[in-house]
């Protein structure tokens, strides 16, 4: 898991989790951060909660929190923390909170809960199967052990790095819920970036977990040689590698 010291240098330098920079986007098997919204949006009622685990800045939530009559968010970060509630005092909306809180012990009642979600963040099916009510539901969005497997062989290291000749991440994560009592549906989404100049991906490298410890400076002949070896006439290609999985709450027996 990603270290919080990580978003918060984020935060504490870009502010939040910044606007990314300009890159051509191509999702042959659909846009996962769509198809994670739409199931979202699905499961809100006028009377539903929702837990949102690793929350960042909480710009994403935001978006969705107008459907549901209670939303919490998450995080270890305080600077993340600290900019999600600036972002909500934007938004005004008043039944949204953050709260500085571990997704692995969240401290909520027993069956309190109507849906997780979880974007690109933690996945703990005990707590979230006893937090969550009798027919409740997680969303997972998770990040696949293949997910820019090029870049990282070029810098010999990153986000679960060699992952790719292991258990697939998705099928891990799905045996974890179905272990914790859930039902569980997947899909995975392979898509493409492609950065329009070597700026613009330096700049996202230093803003996302891909690498922690991602140097411009120290790290400037490996992005080089990733940066030729990527090029195209579309620009510097990123090939990724997400998955969604719906975990649905089994009946008690």
């Amino acid at each position: 898991m990603t270290n919080p010291a990580f978003y918060s240098e984020v935060a504490g330098r870009f502010g939040g989790y910044p606007d990314w920079p300009p890159r051509a986007t191509h999702y042959p098997e659909g846009d996962p951060e769509e198809f994670f919204d739409t199931v979202l949006t699905g499961l809100a009622t006028a009377d539903a909660d929702l837990l949102d685990v690793g929350c960042a800045d909480g710009r994403n939530l935001l978006a969705l929190a107008d459907r549901f009559a209670r939303v919490r968010g998450i995080d270890l970060s305080p600077e993340m923390l600290e900019a999600a509630r600036r972002n909500q005092r934007e938004a005004g909306l008043d039944h949204v909170v953050f709260e500085l809180a571990d997704a692995s012990a969240t401290g909520l009642p027993d069956a309190s809960v109507d849906v997780v979600s979880s974007r690109r963040g933690p996945l703990y099916a005990a707590e979230f199967h006893r937090v969550l009510t009798d027919q409740g539901v997680v969303v997972h969005l998770g990040i696949g052990e293949q997910d820019v497997r090029a870049l990282k062989e070029v810098f010999g290291r990153g986000q679960n790095y060699g992952g790719w000749n292991a258990v697939p991440l998705a099928e891990e994560a799905q045996a974890r819920l179905e272990l914790a009592g859930f039902r569980v549906q997947h899909r995975g989404f392979r898509f493409d970036e492609h950065f329009h100049s070597a700026d613009d991906l330096r700049g996202f490298l230093r803003k996302v977990p891909i690498f922690e410890d991602f140097d411009p400076v120290a790290d400037q002949e490996r992005f080089d040689a990733y940066a030729e070896q990527a090029a195209s006439p579309r620009g510097i290609h990123l090939a990724r590698h997400w998955f969604v999985l719906v975990a649905s709450k089994e009946p008690a027996v």
